[in-house]
C-alpha cells in the first residue's frame, strides 16, 4: 500500500512532527479502503478557485469527457476526512484550520492536471484544487451518508496527501488572546485526532509564527507601550519555503491578553 504521507526534511521539528503524526493517524484509518477502479463521466475543466466546491448540477453544464477513475489509497476515504475536518473544527472551536494538500509522491510538487471528484451512487462532484496543490473538502452530509469516496485522473500511487493544521487568526489586527486561544485550540484538537500514545512523541504546540518571505520585517505590538518585533526565526512554511517569523510563545500571550498584534502586509501564520 502507498503511503499517505512522506515527511518533509526541511520542516521545523515541531510542525515536522505534528505533520508526521497526523499522517500516521491518517495512515491507520486509510488501510481498508477500496482500490478498485472505476469508469465514471465528469468534466475535463479542473476548478482552481478558493470558492465553494463545485456543486453536482453546475458540473453537469459544462463539456464533460469520459476519464477512468481511480480510487487511490493515498487520498483519505471520505468519511474519514469528513470525519477529521468535522472534529476538527469542533475542537478548536474554529481557532484552527485542517488543510489538505495533494502532491506528487515523486516531486513532491502541485499535479498541474490534478482533478478530484466525490464520487457515489447520488453525488457526483468536482472538488476545487488551489495552484498549490490545497483541495476544498466540502462537509456534505448528503455525500457521507451516500458513501461518496474521492476519485482522481491520476495513475495510483502517484500522490501523497499532507494534513497540516495552522493557526486560524483575524485577518489584519488581533490580539494576544488570539494567539493565545489559537494554541489551546490546537492542544484540544491534537487531543482529539491523535492517540495518547503517538502524542508521548510528539512535541507540544507551544508558539505561534507571524512569518514572512522576505527577511528584516518587524511586527508591531501595542500594549502598555509600543514594540517592533523583529520577524528573525527562521522555519519552513507549509509550502517548503523558507519564512522569517516572530515566535509568539504560549506563556508570553497568556500574560497580556489584550496588547494589539499589527503584522506588516504579506504575513502568515504557523505552529511553532
Amino acid at each position: 500500500m502507498h503511503s499517505v504521507f512522506s515527511p518533509a526534511p526541511a520542516f521545523s521539528r515541531p510542525v515536522a512532527k505534528l505533520a508526521f503524526m497526523l499522517a500516521l493517524l491518517s495512515a491507520s484509518l486509510t488501510l481498508s479502503i477500496d482500490q478498485a477502479q472505476a469508469q465514471v463521466n465528469a468534466p475535463a475543466s479542473s476548478a482552481a478557485s478558493s470558492t465553494a466546491s463545485t456543486s453536482a448540477s453546475a458540473a453537469e453544464e459544462l463539456p464533460s469527457v469520459e476519464v477512468k477513475a481511480v480510487r487511490d489509497p493515498a487520498i483519505l476515504p471520505y468519511k474519514v476526512a469528513y470525519e477529521l475536518i468535522s472534529k476538527v473544527r469542533g475542537a478548536s472551536k474554529d481557532k484552527v484550520q485542517i488543510l489538505i494538500r495533494i502532491t506528487s509522491a515523486k516531486s513532491h510538487a502541485p499535479l498541474p492536471n490534478l482533478n478530484i471528484y466525490l464520487d457515489g451512487k447520488n453525488t457526483h462532484q468536482q472538488l476545487d484544487i488551489s495552484p498549490t496543490g490545497y483541495v476544498t473538502v466540502p462537509l456534505d452530509a448528503t455525500a457521507y451518508a451516500d458513501g461518496a469516496e474521492f476519485v482522481t485522473n491520476q495513475k495510483k500511487g502517484s500522490m501523497e496527501v499532507n494534513i497540516l493544521l495552522l493557526p486560524k487568526l483575524p485577518q489584519d489586527i488581533f490580539k494576544y488572546a488570539d494567539i493565545s486561544e489559537s494554541i489551546e485550540a490546537a492542544q484540544s484538537a491534537i487531543k482529539e485526532l491523535v492517540p495518547w500514545y503517538l502524542r508521548l512523541f510528539m512535541p507540544s504546540v507551544n508558539g505561534v509564527g507571524i512569518c514572512y518571505a522576505d527577511q528584516n520585517q518587524i511586527v508591531l505590538v501595542k500594549g502598555s507601550e509600543e514594540v517592533h518585533l523583529p520577524a528573525n526565526n527562521d522555519a519552513i512554511d507549509p509550502l517548503k519555503n523558507k519564512v522569517h517569523c516572530t515566535r509568539f510563545s504560549a506563556k508570553d500571550v497568556a500574560r497580556e491578553k489584550e496588547n494589539l498584534i499589527m503584522p506588516a502586509s504579506g504575513w502568515q501564520a504557523i505552529f511553532m
